[in-house]
């Protein structure tokens, strides 16, 4: 996997709904779009400042 295409299918996901940004990468299945959403690292970062019971 080519990290510069990584980042271009995870901000499609960000951006677009999951079905669009599967269709523009190509992908047959949507469990491999689903696949990029771990690189979603600020999407994770607000996260645990938003839930985690210490902050």
């Amino acid at each position: 996997m080519n990290l510069a295409w990584a980042g271009v299918i995870t901000h499609w996901i960000k951006t677009l709904n999951l079905r669009e940004a599967q269709h523009r990468a190509g992908h047959r299945y949507v469990s491999s779009t689903e696949a990029y959403l771990i690189n979603d690292l600020e999407g994770l970062a607000e996260d645990v400042e938003r839930f985690h019971p210490i902050g």
